[in-house]
């Protein structure tokens, strides 16, 4: 059991179908990138939890979605009707 928290983000892989519906095409917007330089991650910012896909080498943004408000956070009230 490790002595300290230790905070880990999952950075998951993008397929080339999704980058297409973002508008992205590798050979005209990122010249000598593979697919594989992409990812998909929240983010906190100041306006809130993002869920965004950037190009890892340059950590230019290629889509920012809102988040839940509270990002990874799920509360034990959340869904249930009043």
């Amino acid at each position: 059991m490790p002595s300290e928290a230790e905070l880990t983000v999952v950075r998951e892989q993008v397929t080339a179908e999704e980058l297409a519906e973002l508008g992205i095409e590798l050979n005209r917007d990122f010249p000598g990138s593979t697919i594989d330089e992409f990812r998909r991650y929240p983010v906190l910012s100041e306006g809130g939890w993002y869920i965004v896909v950037k190009h890892q080498p340059s950590l230019t943004s290629v889509s920012r979605e809102p988040w839940r408000p509270l990002g990874p956070v799920s509360l034990t009230s959340e869904g249930l009707v009043v």
